[in-house]
């Protein structure tokens, strides 16, 4: 029997004392892709946030790749997931560009003083020329629009080469052109790299066209679970 990408187990969750999240079982198998949905305040987020390692357990358990998240084994298994949330703001008078966003990805592995490997800073350019960001690797992060940070932010996921990837609400705020081109490149990568996706949005016409299963959430619950076709 394959061991799931993603299972979780009786989980509360949420953060300090609120609980967002209720009894949720949840499963994913490896090279999934699925979406979710709902309305603000669902939980959506949070269980992304869940499965990243980010949110507080209240009670039951998370497993990535049939291993519980535990504090002993949480920093391991984070490299294994790409997250791209739905805000990463930085100050436009921040001097921090475009390329040294995109590398913070690697740093999980390699260490924040880490000088870039050969390996490393090609994978960075090949990322940004699928993304269609090579222009903009050396202009600051903060001067750039919603669709070219978005654009950035998924590159900054892959540069840690990650076996899982949490996308939340990369579409919001983008005209179609850019859409199509974000939605072009997420299935180019399922398919070559055969990474397990999750990808929170309130569009369901594009979740329907990325997805297999749609998982719809109201008041920190999964209402139901549909598959395509």
């Amino acid at each position: 029997m394959e061991i799931p990408a993603i299972k979780l187990v009786s989980v509360s969750a949420g953060f300090g004392s609120q609980r967002v999240l209720e009894r949720i079982y949840f499963e994913v198998k490896k090279g999934e892709i699925i979406g979710i949905s709902g309305p603000n305040g669902a939980g959506k987020t949070t269980l992304l946030n869940v499965i990243n390692g980010l949110a507080k357990i209240y009670k039951g358990r998370v497993f990535i790749n049939g291993v519980s998240f535990t504090i002993f084994n949480q920093s391991s298994l984070r490299r294994k997931i790409g997250y791209v949330p739905q805000v990463f703001e930085v100050d436009e008078k921040m001097p921090i560009y475009t390329r040294e966003v995109i590398m913070m990805g690697s740093y999980g592995t390699t260490g924040i003083f880490h000088f870039p490997s050969k390996c490393e800073r090609e994978l960075l350019v090949s990322l940004a020329e699928a993304l269609e960001i090579s222009h903009l690797l050396y202009k600051p992060f903060g001067h750039l629009s919603g669709g070219e940070k978005k654009r950035v932010l998924i590159a900054r996921a892959l540069m840690q080469k990650p076996e899982i990837l949490l996308l939340d609400e990369v579409f919001s705020w983008l005209d179609w052109k850019i859409t199509e081109k974000i939605m072009d490149f997420i299935k180019e990568i399922h398919e070559k790299e055969k990474l397990t996706i999750l990808i929170v949005s309130h569009n369901i016409e594009i979740l329907r066209e990325l997805c297999l299963k749609l998982i719809w959430m109201k008041e920190g619950k999964i209402e139901f679970l549909k598959t395509k076709g």
